[in-house]
């Protein structure tokens, strides 16, 4: 298990695992997602960043911010559980359940979803390169139909 150094005013060093540090970068992520802060969000996705929605559409990370900032994508909360993340060398694969609260489009996207990250650590920073994200229960559902009728209407 690697570990990284953090340095605390007091001169007092604390050990963190790469998979503490993950852990963090994805909290901070989805908080990012809910303040709707496009400068953490731009830091924390790599510029090659790909997103598989639950929809299955493919959006990069230009597409995936000019969602959110149109407000196609809102959302109102997200939490996450069920965390695991595996460390490969300067890799990191995160799987966990998120659930939501917010608007696709203006249709209620509320529900839980599975997710897959994968982070990459350069020049010491980590940062996401890939989400994978599926709709659970009735979720998937409500977003089919979404989809479609806003589709639909336009």
């Amino acid at each position: 298990m690697s570990t990284a150094t953090i340095y605390l005013p007091e001169e007092n060093l604390i050990r963190v695992s790469a998979e503490d540090e993950v852990k963090q970068i994805e909290y901070e992520w989805g908080d990012a997602f809910e303040r709707r802060d496009m400068a953490t969000l731009d830091r924390l996705m790599a510029d090659e960043y790909i997103l598989t929605d639950p929809l299955g559409n493919v959006r990069s990370k230009a597409e995936s911010l000019a969602a959110l900032k149109t407000n196609e994508i809102h959302f109102e909360s997200t939490k996450s559980d069920n965390v695991n993340v595996v460390i490969n060398g300067d890799t990191a694969v995160v799987t966990g359940r998120s659930t939501f609260k917010g608007r696709y489009k203006g249709w209620p996207m509320g529900g839980q979803y599975q997710y897959t990250d994968v982070l990459v650590k350069r020049e010491g920073r980590w940062q996401a390169v890939s989400s994978h994200i599926t709709a659970l229960g009735t979720g998937a559902l409500r977003l089919r139909v979404g989809h479609f009728v806003c589709n639909w209407l336009i």
